[in-house]
């Protein structure tokens, strides 16, 4: 189980939009294992390319490769922060539908159990490792913190 008593300052609290964690009372690890994989792939499943238009309509092949171009130089820029950014978001979204609360936790604390992907997808083994302590957390008993909105 992952370590998750801390004592909260003014700076973890303007980073619980990134650094949190769910616990649903009455879930046994199995269905909290289920659903936070389920999640993950969900919104690991969904990209995000930066001002993606439709060039070869409007300039023909060359406005195409110039657009394809730019959103690739857009992408290396924003793209990491934005995907990480969609990505939690999704997972909160998916995990607040399947009713887990939400739980503020500090950034070190959380990097003992989570991960974050930005360019790239994280090895299946230290996904996997993550994702089975998150299950444990959410099905683990119920955190004394304030529960954060959805």
């Amino acid at each position: 189980m992952p370590e998750l008593a801390f004592v909260e300052a003014p700076a973890d609290v303007q980073t619980y939009d990134k650094y949190f964690f769910f616990h649903r009372d009455n879930t046994s690890f199995d269905e909290a294992y289920a659903d936070i994989k389920e999640c993950d792939a969900l919104a690991s499943g969904i990209r995000y390319y930066a001002g993606q238009n439709n060039y070869y309509g409007q300039y023909g092949l060359g406005g195409a490769i110039g657009g394809a171009i730019g959103n690739a130089i857009a992408d290396a820029i924003f793209g990491s922060a934005e995907r990480r950014k969609i990505h939690r978001a999704n997972v909160r979204n998916c995990m607040s539908y399947k009713e887990y609360q939400r739980y503020g936790i500090s950034e070190q604390l959380w990097k003992a159990f989570n991960f974050q992907e930005g360019n790239g997808r994280k090895k299946d083994e230290e996904r996997e490792a993550d994702l089975l302590q998150q299950a444990k957390v959410a099905a683990g008993p119920k955190p004394q913190y304030k529960v954060l909105e959805p």
